[in-house]
């Protein structure tokens, strides 16, 4: 549910910010305001300033909790042997087909825009990319890149940085078995003051969506799994309301250099707390299951991965296409035409290919 639910926001964000025509209607003007209103709303109530999208960072951690959770638990369970093949197996399949598939999309939109330059500004920014640029894409390397690429979906950008702690998660495992979790914690924040020092030299695109940065937030998923398996008692309610809170609070302290970092982390405490809390939740009520707005959320969260991948290329192809094709700058036209093929690109990439190449332990 909270993957889905992070994913909508994701989509809802950029379906808003890139569905980019002046509205020229009385229609259209009101459904441009209420999304602003929702917006501002939204940023009011979950942006750490000046950093990450809050669902990002939600993302990260619930992957460090999703991917050690299991792990934890088999130790606790006194399993000591670790199929380490079989774990990378399992990555490759769940990522890189619809990886792959994203790539395509963007490359796809890259190239049309290249050849029939649609003379939108949106659209040629998310059209720049170079041949070696797309290769780092393609690959997955872009994270070891230190500049931004956009190449027709730099959203992949925090996708790859994923792969790339999947890549290396062997290491923070045998770490934690050993209990040094004090040492890897210390570990990501110094990679964090790295970050920082690196601002002075490359672009801060891209040092705010590496590892440098993201690491972090992923720990902190991994330590909640652990403290879960081994305590099974997650935090009470007023933990997550607190940390909120002081979220809240920092929002309103006068700038000062570094204050993004401590915001973007106690965010990351909201979405750990608040993962611990739902877990709670659907332990006391499991016939909230069944509930419309439960299994709804569920089923977002099981195509999230989809939807995340590929809804940039397919607003920006949609874009093009009324552009280029139809010939109109119609608002409402294109809010539809960005939300039907964002729907249609992720509904192909999850049956046609996820659900394909990938089939999750029941």
């Amino acid at each position: 549910m909270l993957r889905g639910a992070c994913a909508i926001v994701v989509f809802l964000s950029h379906w808003h910010l890139w569905s980019s025509f002046a509205p020229a209607t009385g229609l259209g003007q009101s459904v441009r305001a209420f999304g602003d209103n929702c917006y501002t709303v939204f940023v009011a109530l979950t942006w750490p300033t000046g950093g990450h999208h809050p669902a990002v960072i939600c993302f990260f951690v619930l992957s460090g909790f999703c991917i050690h959770y299991p792990f934890a638990w088999r130790a606790q369970a006194g399993q000591t042997r670790t199929d380490w093949p079989d774990y990378f197996r399992r990555r490759f399949w769940r990522i890189m087909p619809a990886y792959w598939t994203a790539c395509l999309l963007g490359l796809g939109f890259v190239l049309l825009e290249t050849w029939r330059p649609s003379g939108s500004v949106l659209l040629s920014l998310h059209a720049t990319g170079s041949v070696a640029e797309m290769a780092l894409r393609f690959t997955a390397l872009n994270a070891f890149y230190p500049d931004e690429i956009f190449s027709g979906n730099y959203l992949l950008n925090t996708v790859a940085v994923e792969i790339l702690m999947y890549a290396l998660y062997p290491l923070f495992h045998r770490s934690a078995v050993r209990g040094q979790w004090l040492t890897l914690g210390l570990a990501f924040v110094a990679l964090q003051l790295v970050a920082v020092l690196l601002l002075q030299f490359v672009t801060p695109y891209w040092v705010f969506n590496s590892i440098l940065m993201l690491g972090l937030f992923w720990y902190v998923g991994a330590y909640a799994a652990e403290r879960y398996v081994t305590r099974r008692t997650p935090p009470a309610g007023r933990w997550l309301v607190f940390s909120w809170l002081t979220f809240f609070a920092l929002k309103f302290v006068p700038h000062f250099y570094g204050i993004t970092l401590l915001r973007q982390l106690d965010w990351a405490l909201v979405c750990t707390f608040g993962i611990l809390w739902a877990l709670q939740r659907e332990s006391l009520h499991p016939e909230a299951t069944h509930r419309p707005i439960v299994t709804a959320l569920r089923y977002s969260g099981k195509i999230s991965y989809s939807l995340y991948a590929v809804h940039t290329p397919a607003i920006m192809l949609a874009t093009w296409a009324l552009l280029r094709i139809v010939g109109t700058h119609n608002y409402l036209l294109q809010l539809a035409a960005n939300l039907a093929a964002s729907v249609a690109a992720t509904l192909f990439t999850y049956y046609a290919v996820e659900r394909v190449f990938y089939r999750p332990r029941v």
